[in-house]
């Protein structure tokens, strides 16, 4: 009788039992509208962004200097493949940039190495994608859309259940006050927003450098003076990180001294000067924020 009475007695105050509700529909929510951005919104944003590009992008020629075949797709006739481009940024600095996408006519050999294409720059560089091919359609994946609504059902099943089975279970009529921080309902929920974080941060720091890429497609370059290479200590995947600064003058005439940070592959180490000088891009709005092109 005693076990039943302690089983059966509610763990908080109303008053605590409702902030714990509260925190754990702030954590789902969060978590909700993080998938839902990620498979919708940023999809909508950046279809908008490619018909504005479309009607008002800055035209480009540029060169094919690479190319490698990923993959072909019988069903489709079509080839799934890796380009190397060469062409005038925003500022007019001829960049090389890589792109993947899937070319509908292979037979035309459009994108042989050497040969050359229309490309439309984005005239926003706050805005992704920075460039499309100029005969570039836009359109949705119908089966990724499917799946990625599938997902959001899925998901959201999950989190109404979650709270509708703990409360059928635990609730023995005292509401929500079989809550604790401890409870699969919040710590689950804490549990995947660390995880949902862990992956912004790495695929924003590592994997896609925003910052990088700005300054490629509307930056200027300049040739820089080495004052140090170093090591910074940080490795990711055994691959450190090297630290470089370098002294040069702007488009004005202005000198700069800035520090420039990269993982680099350790097959690469060797190869990395150590003085004399090298080819930057700086941002011409914020000197100090550089990046080499090439060479490392």
């Amino acid at each position: 009788m005693m076990t039943e009475e302690l089983a059966t007695e509610p763990r908080n105050s109303l008053a605590v039992s409702y902030g714990y509700l509260g925190f754990s529909l702030l954590i789902w929510g969060y978590v909700i509208i993080f998938f839902i951005n990620k498979l919708f919104i940023t999809t909508f944003k950046e279809k908008n962004t490619i018909r504005s590009i479309v009607q008002n992008g800055i035209p480009r020629e540029a060169k094919i200097i690479d190319y490698k075949l990923l993959k072909y797709i019988p069903a489709k006739n079509m080839n799934l493949i890796q380009v190397g481009l060469s062409f005038p940024n925003l500022s007019n600095t001829v960049i090389e940039h890589e792109m993947m996408f899937h070319d509908s006519r292979p037979q035309e050999k459009r994108f042989d190495v050497g040969n050359k294409i229309k490309v439309l720059l984005n005239p926003k560089v706050s805005q992704e994608p920075y460039f499309i091919l100029s005969d570039q359609k836009v359109g949705f994946n119908t089966s990724g859309m499917i799946l990625r609504i599938v997902f959001l059902v899925l998901l959201m099943a999950y989190v109404i259940g979650l709270y509708s089975y703990f409360y059928w279970r635990e609730s023995f009529d005292f509401g929500w006050r079989f809550l604790t921080f401890m409870h699969p309902i919040i710590f689950s929920g804490v549990m995947t927003i660390i995880y949902v974080l862990v992956f912004q941060l790495i695929f924003g720091k590592f994997l896609k450098n925003t910052k990088e890429e700005r300054i490629l497609f509307s930056g200027r370059n300049a040739e820089a003076n080495i004052i140090s290479v170093s090591q910074t200590g940080l490795t990711v995947n055994d691959q450190p990180q090297i630290m470089f600064q370098v002294s040069f003058k702007d488009f004005r005439g202005t000198e700069h001294i800035a520090v420039y940070k990269k993982i680099v592959s350790l097959l690469k180490l060797s190869s990395i000067p150590q003085q004399g000088t090298i080819e930057i891009m700086y941002d011409e709005n914020d000197p100090k924020q550089i990046m080499i092109p090439r060479g490392i």
